[in-house]
């Protein structure tokens, strides 16, 4: 029998089609190369909160993706809507650097402090934005880090804390610890190393905290940004976010790929009225395929639910 036809009949044989408004069948699937198979639970939904999205048909199962783990949660009530291998602990490459920017505002020298890049800051894998002589301040680092993934900006950002980086890494896990992302763990701040781990649900959480950051926020909502460095180079930092501009309306996002950890991306998505959810999708096959399953899962999503 095919999976979502077997999925449908259990789904009407346990009845949870009948209080759509109060009751939330949550399917998570779970792939791998041998097999699919599907868990359920019937989430019941505080009717004393104020808005609580609800499934409009409950026979609509999903959507069917390329990556290797995804979820999506409501952003207000951190209601899981969707999940697939949800709590596979993965490589996350630059989505990492959510946690680098959530350490380095507790540790901030201040925005106007000036700091030149230095061959210590340089690190290979992908492109440099920001040259080594180059005279900056911090504020115009921590936009270049976030907006356009770059790593060497990344390590001065780290160093301009006067933080050494294993302490740094370790004020990263300990935040994680903190935010309890009990999957969750960092090895350096860029996100270079495969060993930077986590899975989709923790990313999430990870994920709601720094977009509700309004420095982070500011940053990563931005498609395009532009300055001058105090040594007098113009720059013009591109966002590796896509899906700005899209049909989608994307709040903020952060991308990340190595080798081990595939195509990945987080984003928060805003619907209609009070739908504003986060997505995540870790492991797509292929550079645009992240952003196509992000904007076929956060798709559904919007359409699937009602938020009134």
């Amino acid at each position: 029998m095919n999976l979502w036809i077997l999925i449908s009949t259990i789904i009407l044989g346990l009845g949870l089609t009948s209080n759509p408004a109060y009751q939330l069948p949550l399917i998570s699937i779970f792939e791998s190369e041998e097999n699919t198979t599907a868990s359920f639970e019937a989430v019941e939904l505080d009717d004393a909160a104020e808005i609580i999205p609800h499934k409009i048909d409950n026979k609509s199962l999903g959507v069917k993706i390329a990556a290797q783990s995804a979820a999506t949660m409501d952003k207000n009530t951190g209601l899981i809507l969707w999940q697939k291998n949800a709590d596979q602990v993965r490589s996350i490459a630059s989505i990492t650097k959510l946690m680098t920017a959530l350490v380095f505002l507790d540790n901030n020298p201040g925005w106007d402090t000036e700091i030149t890049l230095e061959k210590q800051d340089e690190i290979n894998g992908g492109t440099n934005r920001i040259l080594r002589g180059e005279v900056v301040t911090v504020h115009d680092i921590f936009y270049t880090s976030l907006i356009a993934s770059d790593n060497n900006a990344t390590r001065a950002l780290v160093r301009s804390t006067g933080v050494l980086e294993e302490e740094f890494i370790q004020k990263m896990n300990n935040k994680a610890k903190e935010l309890n992302l009990a999957n969750t763990n960092f090895v350096d701040p860029t996100g270079l190393k495969d060993n930077n781990k986590s899975t989709a649900l923790d990313i999430l959480s990870l994920a709601k905290v720094a977009f509700d950051n309004q420095y982070i926020n500011d940053a990563v909502s931005k498609a395009v940004y532009n300055f001058q460095a105090i040594s007098g180079a113009n720059h013009k930092i591109i966002s590796t976010n896509k899906l700005f501009n899209s049909f989608l309306n994307i709040k903020a996002g952060k991308t990340g790929f190595v080798n081990a950890s595939g195509y990945c991306l987080v984003a928060e998505v805003v619907g209609e009225g009070e739908s504003d959810i986060i997505s995540v999708v870790l492991g797509s096959d292929s550079h645009d395929g992240r952003f196509q399953d992000l904007k076929i899962l956060s798709a559904w999503v919007l359409d699937n639910f009602s938020w009134s």
